[in-house]
């Protein structure tokens, strides 16, 4: 009798067609191995890796959820069983590649509930090279003593994952959603697009944003919504593109600190929101061509919000926004094509060499988010792309040992390099205002405006770069 029983319960649970086909039924346990030979999975309902069980999804691997068309948010009470989810109270490993990544999409019209790694569950847990689009949320989930909707196509609750190289997009609420996560979660190199209410939400957490494009979010709602939103949160966001969500790029709520450093943030509707005593540091970062650059007003309570070596078009600082120092206001970042959203620097934009000279303490990682060197000549520039110097790699090396500071200046500049050298000063148009061989040069008496630095060393090393003077 018992194997018979066995028997009956693993064929209503896991059913796998001649085809390659399988079918999860609903409330069943799983783990083990999904693999190419047996997709797509087909999850009709909730499907749960227990505590101490593995599940690991091969790559290429097409897992379909049970999906509704239904509007009504109770329809994807997680009780119910209405819609699939997938509810990871063990461990997840769903390594994808870019050629083969593993596809989390819906099985019908409609959307699905969510992936949920939930509290307690492996921190070895991990998802790279993932597609996860036409989620909804689930809510009511069982053993959770909370209200709290589950709004992501991944939800992290009270636990942490390796969370990089994935695409979330199409969902019906939010791409990721974090929670209450008190140790550090960090998600890096994603691409998080076209999700109807918000990119990323996090409340209550411990997190780091690296190198993420969060972009043509909350293209199905208003309000309250945004690229990123950050609640009650420590978060910081380092050299991330953050363009077309409406309505906001960055939203910070509750008290809080968030630092945004490297990023590019344009063309939303508000560039950066701050409310209710969030703290915010801004360094190193583009902050443009938004319909509104910074929201600051009365609602920020007791928040400090402070902004130093970044570039904005607005002509005079923002309401409430503290000048530390470096800033280049009424300027123009001079992206390659700003209608195609290719952000990388021209060769005349202010961004370059015009980052904080000491960079250090800021976690920041040693390429772009275009996978590219993050810091050439020394000092790192502005927004989440740097330049590209055409040197030789020669060249490259021997450059990278010049030091030019304060970038943007108000007057003098110290320039440190081995060798003896001579500079000369040309301004925008190419007049020569300035021929010296110290190594502080004082243009207290020239114009607000860009001048570039022509350096030929002893050795025979010639570089030129871009000055602001304020």
């Amino acid at each position: 009798m018992k194997k018979f029983y066995l028997f009956n319960v693993l064929i209503f649970f896991c059913t796998v067609n001649s085809f390659g086909q399988t079918t999860i039924q609903d409330e069943a346990t799983v783990s083990g191995t999904w693999t190419v030979a047996n997709s797509p999975y087909i999850v009709e309902g909730r499907a749960v890796v227990p505590n101490g069980q593995t599940l690991n999804i091969e790559a290429g691997v097409e897992v379909r959820l049970r999906s509704s068309a239904s509007t009504s948010a109770s329809w994807f009470d997680y009780e119910e069983g209405n819609v699939g989810v997938l509810r990871i109270q063990g461990e997840l490993i769903a390594n994808g590649t870019p050629e083969n990544p593993i596809l989390f999409t819906r099985n019908n019209n409609g959307e699905w509930g969510t992936i949920l790694i939930d509290e307690n569950s492996s921190p070895n847990s991990s998802m790279t090279h993932c597609i996860v689009e036409f989620s909804n949320q689930s809510r009511n989930i069982t053993g959770i003593n909370s209200t709290t909707a589950f709004i992501g196509g991944v939800s992290i609750y009270k636990s942490s994952i390796i969370f990089q190289n994935n695409t979330l997009s199409n969902n019906r609420n939010t791409g990721l959603f974090i929670r209450e996560v008190s140790s550090l979660f960090e998600f890096s190199n994603n691409k998080i697009f076209d999700n109807s209410i918000n990119g990323v939400v996090i409340s209550e957490s411990v997190a780091n944003g690296i190198n993420n494009s969060i972009y043509n979010n909350s293209n199905g709602a208003s309000g309250v919504v945004s690229g990123i939103q950050c609640s009650f949160s420590e978060v910081s966001l380092i050299g991330n593109l953050i363009y077309n969500n409406d309505d906001f790029g960055i939203f910070n709520t509750g008290a809080g600190n968030v630092s945004i450093v490297n990023n590019t943030i344009v063309g939303n509707s508000q560039g950066i929101r701050v409310e209710d005593d969030a703290n915010t540091f801004i360094t190193n970062t583009i902050v443009q061509n938004n319909e509104t650059n910074f929201v600051t007003g009365g609602t920020i309570g007791e928040a400090v919000i402070e902004m130093q070596y970044s570039l904005t078009d607005d002509i005079s600082f923002p309401e409430n926004v503290s000048d530390v120092e470096g800033n280049i206001l009424n300027s123009d970042a001079e992206f390659t094509n700003l209608s195609s959203n290719d952000f990388s620097l021209l060769e005349t934009s202010p961004s370059i060499d015009s980052g904080i000279p000491d960079a250090s303490g800021f976690n920041i990682p040693e390429e772009d988010v275009l996978e590219n060197p993050r810091v050439v000549n020394a000092i790192i520039d502005i927004g989440a792309v740097e330049f590209q110097d055409p040197l030789s790699n020669e060249e490259f090396d021997r450059s990278s040992s010049i030091k030019i500071y304060p970038n943007p200046t108000i007057g003098e500049v110290t320039i440190e390099i081995d060798d003896p050298f001579s500079v000369k000063v040309f301004d925008i148009n190419g007049k020569l205002i300035l021929d010296s061989t110290k190594s502080t040069i004082d243009l207290s008496s020239q114009p607000s405006g860009i001048y570039m630095l022509k350096i030929e060393s002893s050795t025979g090393l010639e570089i030129n770069k871009r000055l602001i003077k304020n």
